[in-house]
């Protein structure tokens, strides 16, 4: 075998693997929000139960009621969000050359073509060479933005769940 046999770039086993790591991210993320949604609701059965009626039980409530929906919202496909939540779209901001071009977070910035180009030199070449190597980069886009949507509502969720748990917290610090 020679030296260049060993680094030919195989652009196709590179492109599936991160696409597999997009799907992965999309998964986890989806794990981490049905979990955190079932332990909301039963958090929010278990202060009604035990809890005295008071503004840190209601600041719990409302909190907790609130990441209900948000966390089945979130396994809804959110292949493309309506305008009026456009946070959740993830950052166009400027690419940069310190992109890491194997997170979400990072992936999703770039457009189709944009993302070509760049794994074109990121892999050493031989992606533009088919139709095909662009279509899993087309697939790539969509599940890591996919991917930038989901952590976001998750983290939106995050934040609602824990001033739950500060409401009670409180209650319970206060009696």
């Amino acid at each position: 075998m020679s030296v260049s046999t060993h680094l030919t770039p195989e652009p196709e086993r590179r492109l599936w693997l991160i696409l597999e790591s997009m799907s992965r991210s999309v998964e986890w993320t989806d794990q981490k929000t049905a979990a955190l949604t079932v332990f909301a609701l039963a958090e929010l059965v278990f202060a009604n139960i035990l809890t005295t009626p008071g503004p840190f039980r209601l600041l719990s409530q409302v909190s907790l009621s609130a990441a209900l929906p948000l966390g089945v919202f979130a396994f809804s496909p959110l292949s493309g969000g309506p305008r009026w939540f456009a946070f959740l779209e993830p950052h166009r901001g400027r690419p940069s050359i310190d992109d890491c071009l194997i997170t979400a977070d990072d992936l999703a910035k770039y457009s189709h073509g944009e993302l070509i180009g760049r794994l074109e030199k990121y892999l050493g070449g031989g992606i533009t060479s088919t139709q095909y190597y662009e279509d899993i980069i087309g697939q790539i886009v969509i599940r890591a933005r996919l991917a930038t949507r989901k952590q976001r509502l998750f983290r939106i969720a995050c934040v609602l769940v824990g001033l739950g748990q500060a409401g009670l917290l409180a209650q319970i610090l206060g009696r």
